[in-house]
């Protein structure tokens, strides 16, 4: 019996790469029979070239496929820890097994390591710096040498770290896009025009109702960079257009609402605390569609919106308070040709930006729950 064996670092970020990799080696004869998680070791053994699909799993330990998937022809190859290798070697696949839990295995470590490298950048970084630059004005050269390189190194894994959590989170982030059909629909035709819209997802009511005016004059909206949004000439049209906030968007939020006719224009990053727009069309003489019929739901939908962007505001406005704070001296004047002097004015424009932002979004939500109050 011929057995071969290939060591993959990170395949369980790629998975969908790795499932390919999986059926391509089963084209060549060479087929799964084991997998070690911790050496990250996959095992092959010879035999005929078949067509394979396979489907990686994570979960409980010692589970079982359903039968449902037993009867399409799934069938388990390895069981390893908490990830379970199922194949079909089926021609046509109407049922594929579900991939939630690895979408939130994968999310909780991009979060994770983007937590940990932010830490490390903010903190670690900046103190690994000035002690490198400290030591080289004195004048000890043997223990200059032994503390630099003990401090190159935690730089350098600092560094690292901060590679790895991009690398995971990119990884992350591009297969939750395909699982969850969060990918958004682009328009082709029509001449570009692009608007400018600061603060916009702080005021979603006002941001629906100027997109849904725009659409009136002919222009539909592609996409969302920012705060910067791309619109397509388009003749007059009647489009309903919706911006919602949600806690936690589950595995099937984006697909439902498209199998209703929703298009999505724009989704935020990460699926905690993620802001998304979606657009449809709709006729004169039809009832306007709605993402929701539910009126209590519509309800805590801008509360939910509410309640984080309010929030947000009073945090940036009490961290600029406390840099302002911090940066005032009496012994000088508020503007000068120094750092301080800089950033003051600086400081006290962003603050006033932000309370002008906390009333705005007090008002807004007063004037949209009142269009609900009789409900």
């Amino acid at each position: 019996m011929t057995v071969k064996k290939e060591v993959k670092l990170l395949w369980s970020y790629k998975i969908d790469k790795t499932e390919r990799w999986l059926s391509e080696m089963a084209e060549h004869g060479w087929h799964l029979t084991g997998v070690n998680q911790w050496t990250r070791t996959f095992t092959f053994k010879k035999g005929n070239k078949k067509n394979v699909t396979y489907r990686i799993q994570y979960g409980p330990k010692s589970r079982s496929i359903p039968l449902t998937l037993q009867k399409e022809g799934w069938d388990t190859v390895v069981s390893e820890g908490r990830w379970l290798f199922l194949k079909n070697e089926e021609a046509n696949i109407s049922l594929y097994p579900t991939r939630d839990e690895v979408v939130r295995r994968n999310r909780t470590h991009a979060y994770i390591f983007s937590a940990l490298a932010i830490f490390q950048l903010a903190t670690h970084i900046p103190i690994i710096l000035l002690s490198i630059v400290s030591l080289t004005s004195q004048d000890d050269s043997f223990f200059l040498e032994d503390s630099l390189w003990i401090l190159l190194f935690l730089l350098a894994v600092g560094i690292g770290l901060a590679f790895f959590a991009i690398y995971v989170f990119k990884a992350y982030r591009r297969f939750e896009l395909r699982e969850m059909d969060a990918t958004t629909d682009l328009i082709s035709k029509g001449k570009k025009m692009r608007k400018f819209k600061l603060g916009w997802m702080y005021h979603l009511e006002e941001t629906k109702t100027w997109l849904e005016k725009l659409a009136e004059d002919g222009y539909e909206l592609e996409k969302v960079t920012a705060s910067i949004f791309t619109f397509r000439e388009i003749e007059p049209s009647n489009i309903k257009y919706e911006c919602i906030f949600e806690y936690k968007v589950q595995p099937s939020f984006f697909t439902t609402h498209k199998e209703f006719g929703w298009k999505l224009k724009y989704s935020s990053n990460m699926t905690l605390l993620n802001y998304s727009i979606w657009a449809k069309h709709y006729n004169v003489d039809e009832p306007v569609p709605q993402f929701s019929y539910d009126k209590e739901e519509q309800k805590q939908s801008i509360k939910r919106a509410f309640k984080m962007n309010i929030g947000i505001s009073f945090y940036l406005i009490l961290l600029l308070s406390f840099s302002l704070y911090m940066n005032y001296s009496m012994d000088e004047p508020f503007i000068t040709w120094s750092f301080s002097g800089v950033m003051r004015p600086l400081l006290l424009a962003l603050l006033l930006f932000w309370v002008y932002m906390f009333v705005q979004i007090l008002l807004s939500y007063r004037k949209s729950m009142r269009e609900y109050k009789n409900y």
